[in-house]
């Protein structure tokens, strides 16, 4: 049993290093008689080593295989993942477009809306729309900005950084404001 006093300035280190931690690697033994039971039969001896490598190479769960096996999807559609900076503006940085083009924070973007969307957070807001500088052909467009943008129905998954109060007081507060406060 590890038996450890956890703090409060520690709790995080702690949680990341059990997080980060490297499963148990193994082998797989995939021969003649284990193929037949796994319902490989007819499997010449490479595709048995590429079936070995490809298990081997990403852990996989009970649950998963099972599923696999059964044939049943798990997975319906691959989302991305879209980062939204919400840091306090004496911590910002300037982002420079591809264009080279001075770019806009996306606080700045959020505190631009169109009038029928104002009672959004700055997290709901995010959540629920993607402004784009271009309009899109195949995209109903919701609006437009008092910036130019024009707003998208949000096809990602959002994610907003959420920063340790032990660490990033300023930062943890003001996105606390950002998550329960409409700030225009």
């Amino acid at each position: 049993m590890n038996i450890q006093r956890i703090t409060s300035s520690y709790w995080s280190y702690y949680l990341l290093k059990y997080a980060m931690k490297c499963e148990p690697q193994g082998t797989i033994k995939l021969d003649d008689v284990n193929a037949r039971s796994l319902g490989l039969v007819g499997a010449t001896p490479l595709q048995l080593q590429l079936i070995s490598a490809t298990i081997t190479a990403k852990h996989v769960s009970l649950a998963e295989t099972a599923l696999s096996c059964l044939q049943i999807p798990i997975i319906s559609k691959s989302v991305g993942v879209k980062y939204v900076d919400s840091k306090a503006p004496n911590l910002r940085t300037k982002m420079v477009t591809k264009s080279r083009i001075l770019g806009f924070h996306p606080i700045d973007i959020y505190c631009a809306p169109p009038s029928n969307m104002a009672q959004y957070t700055f997290t709901k807001y995010w959540k629920q729309f993607s402004p784009q500088q271009q309009k899109l052909k195949k995209k109903t467009c919701l609006g437009k900005d008092k910036l130019r943008f024009f707003l998208y129905k949000s096809e990602y998954w959002v994610w907003i950084r959420d920063f340790n109060p032990s660490k990033h007081v300023e930062p943890f507060f003001f996105n606390i404001l950002l998550n329960n406060v409409v700030f225009f």
